[in-house]
């Protein structure tokens, strides 16, 4: 099933499993395309990188996600690694989200594995 790499200003309605993750690094993205590629399960996958400065179009895209992933290597999302369907890797610790993962890669492969 084909997977959407989604960035501003696009937003899709489907019924896809959506994520949103926040400052990713490319060889992060690149895993996890290659991952979707080979998969029977498709994802809505937004992407925000802090120099695309665009809150409003962030803040759609976490709306319509079912998890959000944060990578913690700057302090500037902390407010949304405190949501229930946050995720956060990273060199920070939330003590109130008990959700870290290491790294992007794992939570796509936990959901092809939840939907076997």
């Amino acid at each position: 099933m084909d997977s959407n790499l989604i960035t501003p200003p696009d937003i899709l309605k489907n019924n896809l499993h959506s994520v949103t993750i926040i400052d990713p690094e490319q060889d992060e993205l690149d895993a996890i395309v290659k991952l979707c590629q080979h998969s029977d399960r498709g994802f809505n996958i937004y992407v925000y990188t802090p120099n695309m400065s665009n809150l409003e179009w962030l803040s759609n895209a976490i709306q319509v996600s079912d998890a959000v992933i944060v990578n913690s290597r700057t302090n500037a999302f902390n407010d949304i690694c405190l949501r229930e369907n946050c995720y956060y890797y990273g060199p920070q610790l939330y003590l109130e989200n008990p959700r870290k993962i290491n790294d992007p890669l794992h939570y796509f492969a936990a959901q092809l594995k939840l939907a076997k």
